[in-house]
Order: C-alpha cells, then sequence, then structure tokens
C-alpha cells in the first residue's frame, strides 16, 4: 500500500496542494508510487502535519473535522488503485484495477482483507526518546510475573504480531506497543528460561546419581538441538542493529538474564568488552536507533507506510549517512515518509523523492519543483547525491550565509591583507626573510581556521 498522489484544499498551512508521488518518465518504475519520501522545508511549513494527514487518510481515529476536502490515490497492488477522500472530516474510498478487471466491491474487499491480515502503518514522532517511562530497575522481581504475554504464548505456536494494525509510538499506550512489537522475544525469553531449568535440574541429577558419561553427552547435545530448533531472535536482531551500533561502541546482548523489569521491556544493550548498558545509561542517539529500528525488524511491513518525524535527532553525521538505508533495507516493501532538516538525510533521496515546501508571498504553502517542462528524470536540475553537504544547505536549503558571517569575514579580511603582503615579498625574493616567514606562519594559522587546503604551488 502506497500513496502515489496527494490534493489538500484549505487545511492549516495549505490552501491547495497537490503532490505528485510517482516516479518520474525515464525511470526504471516509471509511474509506481515512490518507496520513499522526503519532506524538508522551513519550521511551520507542515512536514509534520502531512504526516499527520497520512494518517488520517489511513485511520479514522485521526480524522480532523477541520480537513475540509483532502483527496489521495494509493496503491494498494500493481493496477490496484483506491482512491480515498476525507470530507468535512469524514473518510470515504472508491476503488478501480486497470489490470486484472476486479469490480470495485471485489477491490473494497481486499482493502478490508489487507487491513485486517497486515501492519497498516508505524508513525514515530519526532520525541521518540521522550515516550518511555522512567526504569524501574531497582526493583528486583520475578521476570515471569511481570511478563504479559506469557499467558497468550503456547510454547508450540509462533507469536503472530499482524494483530495491531497500526503502531503510534506518540498516541498508544508505549508499553502496550512494545509488548506487540517484542511478543517473539518475550515468548523466546519465557521458553529459554523454563527450557533452562528442565536442562540443569536434568544434568545435575545426571552428574550427581553417577549416570555414565554417554547420558550425559546425550543430555547435553539434545540442549544443541533445542537451540537449534528454537533459534534466538535477539541474535537476528543482532545481526540487523550492530554494524551500526558499532559507531555507538554497542552491540545488541543475546543472553537472556532476568534481573529486573528492564529486562523484559526493552532490548538489552552491552559494550563492545562485553559489559550490560543499563537503558538509563544509554545516549540519546543510541535509544533513537534502537526505539526506531527494532519495530522495522520485528513487524511485518510489506503493506505498511513508515512515517518518521525528524529521523536525524540525536545522531552524529556519520549516523546519519546511514539511517535512511538501514530503515529501508528493514523494511524493503514499505513506504518510508521522513520529515527531516538535515542536509546528510536529503543526500539520500532521489530529486523526485524529494518534497521541498516553501510559504508563497500570501503565507500559503507551496511545493519547489526541481525540473522544468515535463516531469522527466533528465528534466531535473537539481539532485543531492551528487552536492556537498554545504552546497545542499546553500542550493536545497536555501541557507542565505555560509557560516558566522562575523567571523568569518573579519578572517577573509584579514588572510587576504597578509596574502597582498606575501604577495609583494615574493616579487621581492623576500619570503626566506624573518618578516616573511613570521608573515607566512599567520596566513598558515588563518587559513587552517577558514578551513582552507594549503599547497606549496598556492604560496
Amino acid at each position: 500500500m502506497k500513496i502515489s498522489r496527494l490534493e489538500i484544499t484549505n487545511y492549516h498551512q495549505f490552501d491547495h496542494l497537490t503532490l505528485d508521488l510517482t516516479y518520474p518518465k525515464g525511470h526504471e518504475k516509471a509511474g509506481q508510487a515512490l518507496d520513499k519520501v522526503c519532506l524538508i522545508g522551513q519550521s511551520g511549513t507542515g512536514k509534520t502535519t502531512l504526516l499527520k494527514v497520512c494518517l488520517s487518510l489511513l485511520e479514522k481515529n485521526y480524522l480532523d473535522p477541520k480537513m475540509k476536502q483532502i483527496m489521495a490515490t494509493m496503491e494498494l497492488e500493481p493496477g490496484v488503485e483506491l482512491t480515498l477522500k476525507i470530507r468535512d472530516g469524514k473518510l470515504s474510498l472508491s476503488a478501480k484495477d486497470s489490470t486484472s478487471g476486479k469490480s470495485e466491491e471485489e477491490i473494497k474487499t481486499l482493502y478490508r482483507e489487507h487491513r485486517q491480515r497486515y501492519t497498516w502503518f508505524i508513525y514515530f514522532p519526532a520525541e521518540m526518546t521522550k515516550l518511555l517511562p522512567p526504569q524501574e530497575s531497582s526493583k528486583r522481581i520475578n521476570p515471569l510475573d511481570a511478563l504479559k504475554v506469557e499467558s497468550t504464548v503456547n510454547n508450540t505456536t509462533p507469536v503472530k504480531t499482524e494483530m495491531r494494525r497500526y503502531f503510534d509510538f506518540e498516541q498508544d499506550n508505549i508499553l502496550e506497543v512494545w509488548d506487540d512489537v517484542l511478543k517473539n522475544i518475550y515468548a523466546y525469553k519465557v521458553k529459554e528460561v523454563q527450557y533452562s531449568l528442565k536442562f540443569r535440574q536434568e544434568l545435575t541429577v545426571a552428574i550427581a546419581t553417577g549416570l555414565e558419561k554417554p547420558e550425559i553427552k546425550k543430555i547435553i547435545e539434545s540442549d544443541k538441538a533445542w537451540k537449534l530448533e528454537n533459534p534466538n531472535p535477539l541474535e537476528k536482531l543482532a545481526q540487523q542493529l550492530n554494524p551500526l551500533l558499532h559507531k555507538f561502541g554497542l552491540n545488541v546482548k543475546t543472553t537472556v538474564e532476568f534481573e529486573s523489569i528492564e529486562d523484559l521491556k526493552f532490548i538489552q544493550i552491552e559494550s563492545l568488552k562485553g559489559s550490560e548498558i543499563p537503558y538509563g545509561s544509554w545516549s540519546t542517539g543510541t535509544k533513537q536507533v534502537i526505539l526506531m529500528l527494532t519495530p522495522l525488524f520485528q513487524l511485518n511491513t510489506d503493506h505498511a507506510i513508515i512515517l518518521i518525524d525528524e529521523p536525524e535527532r540525536s545522531l552524529y553525521p556519520d549516523v546519519q549517512t546511514e539511517i535512511i538505508n538501514y530503515c529501508t533495507e528493514l523494511a524493503p516493501k514499505a513506504q518510508f515518509w521522513f520529515a527531516t532538516h538535515s542536509p546528510i538525510l536529503a543526500s539520500a533521496f532521489e530529486p523526485w523523492e524529494i518534497v521541498e515546501l516553501k510559504f508563497d508571498d500570501q503565507g500559503a504553502v507551496y511545493q519547489e519543483l526541481y525540473y522544468t517542462g515535463e516531469r522527466h528524470i533528465d528534466n531535473y536540475f537539481l539532485d543531492p547525491r551528487y552536492l556537498r553537504w554545504d552546497t545542499i544547505l546553500l542550493r536545497i536549503f536555501d541557507l542565505a550565509v555560509e557560516g558566522n558571517e562575523q567571523y568569518r569575514n573579519k578572517a577573509l579580511m584579514r588572510t587576504s591583507r597578509l596574502q597582498a603582503q606575501l604577495d609583494k615579498l615574493k616579487q621581492e625574493n623576500q619570503l626566506d626573510t624573518e618578516e616573511g616567514k613570521r608573515l607566512l606562519i599567520e596566513f598558515e594559522k588563518w587559513a587552517q581556521k577558514l578551513a582552507w587546503r594549503l599547497h606549496e604551488k598556492d604560496r
């Protein structure tokens, strides 16, 4: 399920906004809905509002009576389109099939089946790290008493996470959401604890009663077989998250140890040396990465629309360069919407995937287009994938200055005067004098402050 077109009339910042969210002509996916959308623009232009509009189209609980006229075209399957309309805060839909000839009623039935069977959307607000309650790591309890899902877990039946149609990390009860996200991990913890107790008891009895070595070996082999038949889901999660967490000097802890309620509600993390890092000591960036990426790995996102507000929050630039690819690789069939202020994130998108919002002279919001004439890949004149970060800030984010002008201009004037003095001394063959050496040292000091790359030929 992907949104391919969106029209908003007279809602908040938008007098009339129409977004074509398909690949342009000349692209191998021409005419299909975009796999990912990047929303950029000044504060107040409505990036978060657009995410909330998507929520309203996907779930009636998010409808606003002030929504007078909003219409979206969505791809349910190739060639199967739904038109979702919001008028005066009420949602309706119509459908058409340009390929297999399904009737409108058949498409609506398929739509309802999708809603019942699959994760419909996942919404991550900008303030992800503030949504979790204070930890209670000092409370020592029986973990099986605290584990809410234990009574619903059957040791022979896989736990399904598709029962919840959507995951809203802003509005929903956050612990209930995590109960659903982490069901398989919780179930494994229960099974492993129960099995480990049984295994240790059998092994202890065997050793205490002096059973023959082959009998002990048989118990150990049985333990290995159980682990093969019951793979630890934390290990799969670690394979996905660890390459990125290594930038924080961390790993996902894959061994199961029950000591506190914290062990049940959250993924456990350890340093590269193996020391456990309690949740309260995680950096904000670590929390951001784990809270955002874990649901993408755990949930079935094949038919989901995933909305992420400011994914760059608290992330160092080297992590920002990779976060978009990590998200999309974890949910390759989903459609992503990212709202961002980061030029680094913007550089991960094709130009037709970027929706830049601007205010016109009357204060209404419009989309700045990056192409002229026909909407064709050859007609796009801006492509952030090929630009430096500073150029993206100037050309795409419309930053008017290149730095702190007060200090930079003074430094430029000083280096210009020094350059002129050095040029004069060079003409007079005086560069090797005490005066020439002093001026050269001072010039190089200021050039270093300006981050210039100096070469002998430039002197």
